[in-house]
């Protein structure tokens, strides 16, 4: 999971449970040996070690800051951070967000930053409400057609 710049010194970064426990996976898997150690040269293997080391102390740091937010399901039919929003743009087509903190988002894997432009119009939003977001390609309108909270 790719770690996103690190926010203002003493600025909290929001975090679903689920993306902290990746996290934690991703810092234990770097902290232990490497599986492709023996696939490089002594000069490859030091550099991979020292990217590696680096990556240890980008993902600690991260973890040390994020504060994990469990998603709320009493907020049902509203896009809260944590929730699953499904949307359908102005050609019909039909998308579907979870909606959460930077540190996890990737949008071909349906995660959307909460601090995106899209996922800040719709934080508040109820099912059957529209909201339009400013693209290259010019506006483009969301209606929130289902909303829920499960992990998954």
């Amino acid at each position: 999971m790719p770690v996103r710049p690190r926010a203002s010194s003493g600025e909290k970064r929001y975090i679903t449970p689920e993306g902290y426990r990746a996290l934690q996976e991703e810092l234990a898997a770097a902290q232990g040996p490497d599986p492709k150690a023996g696939e490089f040269t002594e000069l490859e293997a030091g550099v991979r070690r020292k990217e590696r080391e680096r990556r240890v102390q980008e993902l600690a740091a991260v973890l040390e800051d994020v504060r994990v937010v469990e998603p709320d399901a009493s907020q049902a039919g509203r896009v809260f951070f944590g929730a699953w929003v499904e949307l359908e743009d102005e050609d019909g087509g039909p998308v579907r967000y979870r909606i959460v903190g930077p540190d996890e988002s990737d949008v071909k894997a349906g995660r959307l930053s909460v601090e995106s432009p899209l996922a800040r119009a719709l934080l508040g939003k109820e099912v059957g409400e529209s909201v339009v977001v400013e693209r290259p390609r010019g506006p483009v309108e969301y209606t929130v057609t289902a909303v829920d909270y499960a992990a998954s």
